[in-house]
């Protein structure tokens, strides 16, 4: 016993002393980093140079690299670690020796990220150069092998995307994407059909795309934060400095700064002076076409309650909680109508109480009057009280200029009953503008939303979200609404807008292709946000004879914006005059033309020299453009032949011709404008894509 006792404390004091001669022996970080998940647990000595010291964050502390001297040459380990320490006052530059415990677990002070605690530290030198950025590369950059940066000094090797804005405030935090935009998977992939192109609305033999194309949009996107913890940091950062807003869409022209981890996501954490990122956030202006004989759009109005209507009932059931709330509410969806100067308007998510003095959509048309001049204004009155076989709170309704175009028969609202919640709702008008008088119709959908339903309509895992079981039997009933009651009305011409509830691969979206009808636009036109993914559910869908005679815009107000700047959560701080963020959907634009094409809008500049190649194009398609200077500042759109933007460049001649083949590879097939513009000019060549 005396002899395994002695042994025992032997053994105990050996390995005490290889503990102690590792933790004075100095490690390279990728050594303790190692080319695994995790790093090796341990009490080590490092040395390397301060890169950036947060105080802010939880838990506080600095990171230290290894210069490429003493790095373990290993480009698969990290050479980074996170030293935790309360209320660190050592700076960034300082070249140290640092010793601790590493390690990386889920619990706290780790939260999964390597990190070496109860630190032992000497600043070696106070003024020692930072170590080379690690550069990225945007095309190849996978959240899935990010380990190897992680706490390392990196830099992007081409812009950054805002795909969510949502915690901006909150927790002062972007979501980026390496790869441009992330978008609802169901926007390019259709859950049952390849190609995309098809029409079927059944099956699930193309779900593993949708899947795959998910992934795909976790491995682009991550975390800019802001290097606090701070909840409802101020000032909010990332404010682009001219329109004081962040929008989904906007850039990060080179993102420089420290690839950390924490909450389960990888996250760059910013730099101070000249590496601190910088947001461009650009607010497009209303959309224009050429000449047109109506301009139609489609508008969601947020849930537009009035209380009583005589300045009390509130809060109302749906909507504004106050009057100052409402009427903040109404300054910001009156300022966009007045804006989008629309012919005729669908409404969406207006209050459903009739359309009596005191209702909501009579309080909207005043206001919108009051605005605009006296008369301008009008709506279709489709009953005094509730709107017939109506079973929600909110309604779909139409207003109209009657200088512009007359109503023409009745208003028609779908009577079966079981199918809709909200049910269609149209009008058949005659334009007033032409030379010969033209009939449209224009039929205002709000289908059933994806977040609820059981059994059968419970969510699939297809990427349809629930209830699209529901939202089917919806589109097959739009159908017969158009073909049974709409068209016998007296037109040939129909407009069918709204909010659809459903992604433009979806099957609710091609049980109406394949009646015969057109979705106009493109899968790269969006119209709202839900979880950082892009994807529009708002729709204009065309009889197919307007093809050619209709040109199709979304202007991007509210979907990009940060709800922050909604007049619920921005209260008194309202800009009540500006349209940006009046609802969370953006507005659907449609220009018609009965008798000739419809383009939008150009401005030629003879010396500016502008090439679409090769024409037709078997795949991508690149622009050649000359005659501008070097860091002149150019808008790319690609417009679809309906007039749907669906692809949008910023940048230089040689940023965007550097961009272009990429980004029009997964363009479907078909005849496309593309359209090259800056201050003073615009000017739109033709392609067709085979």
């Amino acid at each position: 016993m005396k002899l395994f006792t002695k042994a025992l404390f032997l053994f105990s004091a050996c390995a005490f002393s290889f503990t102690a001669a590792l933790a004075q022996q100095v490690t390279p970080i990728g050594v303790i980093q190692g080319a695994g998940a995790l790093a090796t647990a341990g009490t080590y000595t490092i040395e390397g140079v301060v890169t950036g010291v947060y105080a802010g964050l939880n838990p506080a502390g600095f990171y230290v690299q290894n210069e490429a001297a003493s790095a373990d040459g290993d480009p698969a380990t990290s050479d980074a670690l996170f030293v935790v320490q309360a209320a660190p006052t050592v700076p960034a530059g300082s070249k140290v020796r640092v010793t601790g415990a590493v390690q990386e677990t889920a619990s706290t002070p780790s939260f999964n990220q390597a990190v070496l605690t109860e630190p032992v530290i000497t600043v070696l030198s106070g003024a020692a150069a930072l170590p080379a950025f690690t550069v990225l590369d945007n095309s190849t950059f996978s959240v899935a092998t990010a380990e190897r940066f992680e706490g390392m000094l990196v830099q992007f090797s081409a812009p950054v995307t805002v795909t969510d804005v949502s915690a901006l405030k909150s927790r002062g935090e972007l979501d980026i994407s390496t790869q441009g935009l992330a978008y609802q998977p169901t926007q390019f992939v259709d859950p049952n059909d390849d190609p995309a192109a098809g029409t079927s609305s059944t099956g699930t033999s193309n779900v593993p795309a949708v899947n795959a194309y998910q992934a795909a949009n976790v491995n682009k996107t991550l975390i800019l934060d802001d290097g606090r913890a701070t909840t409802n940091p101020l000032p909010i950062p990332y404010l682009d400095a001219a329109t004081q807003t962040v929008r989904v869409g906007s850039t990060v022209a080179s993102l420089r700064g420290i690839l950390g981890y924490g909450n389960s996501q990888w996250r760059v954490q910013p730099l101070p002076g000249p590496d601190a990122p910088v947001v461009t956030a650009l607010r497009p202006p209303v959309p224009t076409f050429g000449p047109i004989d109506v301009k139609v759009a489609s508008f969601n109005v947020l849930n537009y309650f009035n209380g009583d209507g005589l300045g009390g009932g509130f809060p109302t059931s749906r909507g504004a909680t106050t009057l100052a709330d409402f009427n903040r509410q109404r300054s910001k969806i009156i300022a966009a109508l007045a804006q989008m100067n629309a012919d005729v308007v669908g409404l969406i998510e207006i209050e459903n109480d009739g359309t009596g003095p005191n209702s909501a959509l009579q309080d909207l048309v005043s206001g919108l009057n009051q605005a605009v001049g006296a008369g301008t204004y009008a709506f279709v009155n489709d009953g005094t009280l509730r709107q017939p076989n109506d079973t929600d709170l909110i309604r779909c309704a139409i207003l109209y200029k009657p200088a512009a175009v007359t109503p023409y028969g009745n208003v028609l609202v779908a009577t079966v009953t079981g199918v809709f919640e909200r049910p269609p709702v149209a009008q058949l008008f005659t334009t007033n503008r032409t030379a010969a008088p033209d009939t449209f119709a224009l039929v205002v959908n709000h289908f059933k939303s994806k977040g609820s339903g059981s059994g059968l309509n419970a969510d699939q895992g297809d990427g349809q979200g629930a209830s699209n079981l529901r939202r089917k039997g919806q589109a097959t009933g739009l159908v017969q609404f158009i073909n049974s009651t709409v068209r016998p009305a007296g037109t040939c011409y129909v407009v069918s807008v709204g909010d659809y509830n459903a992604h433009y691969e979806e099957d609710t979206m091609d049980i109406l292709r394949a009646a015969g009808l057109v979705v106009a636009g493109s899968p790269g036109s969006t119209s709202y946000v839900f979880n950082g993914l892009s994807g529009s559910l708002d729709h204009a869908v065309l009889s197919s004879n307007l093809v050619g005679h209709a040109a199709v815009e979304k202007w991007h107000i509210n979907a990009s914006e940060p709800d922050f700047l909604q007049y619920d959560v921005a209260g008194a701080a309202t800009n009540t005059s500006s349209p940006f963020r009046s609802s969370d959907h953006d507005p659907v634009l449609i220009g018609l033309n009965f008798s000739g094409v419809v383009t939008a809008a150009a401005k030629p500049k003879a010396d500016v020299r502008f090439e679409v190649f090769p024409n037709p194009a078997s795949g991508a398609f690149s622009v050649r453009i000359a005659g501008i200077a070097d860091k002149q500042l150019l808008t790319l759109e690609v417009l679809s032949m309906l007039g749907r933007r669906v692809l949008l460049l910023h940048g230089t001649a040689e940023a965007i011709q550097a961009d272009m083949t990429r980004r029009t590879a997964q363009l479907a097939p078909g005849t496309y404008l593309v359209r090259l513009s800056s201050a003073g000019f615009s000017q739109a060549q033709r392609v067709v894509k085979l």
